[in-house]
């Protein structure tokens, strides 16, 4: 039987000590890293999520707000328009009264005209009539 050949062991040696090496510095690193990073993802998708969901909750609050303010708004709104409406119901029932109060006064005025002018016209009638018929008779009339 022939010894062992010694290069196998040497190239066993050289195998392991290559092994040793790339594992110390070049896989133990890189792992080393690819989990720093790993972790790194977790944590920034972790402060993602967090901040996402206080995004979430301030855009509902601000949403919730602007309905509240909007139905506020709605109801000032409701309240002027009807304030104004009554304002102005109240200030056309005044001007009718007004109107009612001139009409009246009006009407009057014209019925006192018009039993003046009557009166005025059977005066004139009555002399009237004196003259035409003392012109149709040619003589005066007593």
């Amino acid at each position: 039987m022939s010894p062992p050949d010694l290069s196998l062991i040497l190239i066993m040696v050289c195998f392991w000590a290559t092994l040793w090496i790339v594992h110390r510095f070049l896989i133990r690193p890189v792992g080393t890293v690819m989990g720093e990073r790993g972790r790194r993802i977790d944590d920034a998708q972790q402060e993602w999520s967090a901040k996402n969901e206080e995004y979430l909750a301030a855009v509902s609050r601000v949403e919730e707000e602007v309905s509240t303010a909007a139905r506020e708004a709605a109801r000032v709104r409701a309240d002027a328009r009807q304030h104004a409406m009554d304002e102005r119901q109240s200030a056309l029932d005044q001007a009718r009264a007004r109107a009612d109060e001139r009409l009246l006064g009006v009407l009057d005025t014209l019925e006192k005209d018009a039993e003046n002018a009557r009166s005025d016209l059977r005066a004139r009638a009555e002399d009237l009539a004196r003259l035409l018929a003392s012109r149709l008779l040619g003589r005066e009339l007593g």
